[in-house]
């Protein structure tokens, strides 16, 4: 543990450091210039001298390992802080037995399954309805080109189905 205060101790110098050094540098920025009122290119040189000495410094600073560090370590830390988050979360869903992320996400992604497969019969179904219509047409062209029963001459009678004969020639047993 004196190793972490030791080491927080060490980059909190290094941090007073770099502001120190920015400061002084700033302060040689102002004084090259007269106390009296200088005119307007003065002062925008000034704050651009200003702008410049604080952008180095800060650049500098960002990539110091110590600051690379720190950002990893704070990156990590919100990751983590997520990661908690969630399960804490799924806990509580779990807990109160109601439908959390994960349930929803399978609920949407078997919907999506359901929706393929319809729209996969639709096309195949499109198919066959084609092919029925052109049969169809097919079968109406048939019919247009056969002449009509009353072309055909006079109506010749049908010969009986072998169920009906069987009836109407059956002897009868009364007595």
């Amino acid at each position: 543990m004196s190793e972490d205060v030791n080491k927080i101790f060490e980059q909190t110098a290094a941090f007073q450091n770099l502001w120190l050094d920015s400061m002084s540098r700033m302060a040689g920025v102002w004084s090259q210039y007269s106390p009296g009122s200088p005119p307007p290119e003065e002062i925008n040189k000034i704050r651009s001298g200003v702008l410049k000495v604080l952008s180095e410094t800060w650049e500098e600073f960002m990539r110091t390992p110590q600051f690379m560090e720190m950002m990893k370590a704070s990156l990590n830390g919100a990751l983590d802080l997520r990661r908690f988050a969630r399960d804490g979360m799924h806990k509580v869903h779990e807990q109160f037995e109601t439908p959390d992320k994960n349930d929803i996400d399978g609920v949407l992604l078997a919907i999506r399954h359901v929706e393929r497969r319809i729209l996969d019969r639709l096309d195949g179904f499109e198919e066959r309805l084609a092919e029925v219509k052109e049969r169809i047409g097919a079968l109406e062209k048939t019919e247009k080109d056969q002449p009509r029963p009353a072309d055909r001459g006079p109506h010749r009678p049908t010969a009986q189905s072998p169920l009906k004969q069987s009836k109407a020639t059956k002897p009868s047993s009364k007595k």
